[in-house]
């Protein structure tokens, strides 16, 4: 079994949380490393790896998907 860690991602609900604090959508984007937040389509992309054939020789990870957070 592996899993996939996520760092923050935008959504339509972390857009609604923002607007409803008053704050902007990208306000800690600068503290990711990479520059942004990731996009469900950024965990899809690791999501659909670990379910091909070509992560059949993947086991056991924690696999973090966070433009870089957990590497600073």
């Amino acid at each position: 079994m592996n899993v996939v860690s996520p760092g923050p991602v935008t959504t339509p609900g972390s857009r609604a949380f923002s607007d409803a604090m008053g704050a902007p959508p990208d306000l800690f984007a600068k503290e990711v490393p990479l520059g942004r937040y990731g996009s469900p389509e950024d965990l899809a992309e690791v999501v659909a790896l670990l379910a091909s054939d070509r992560g059949r020789w993947m086991t056991g990870g924690i696999i973090n998907v966070d433009g870089g957070m957990t590497a600073r």
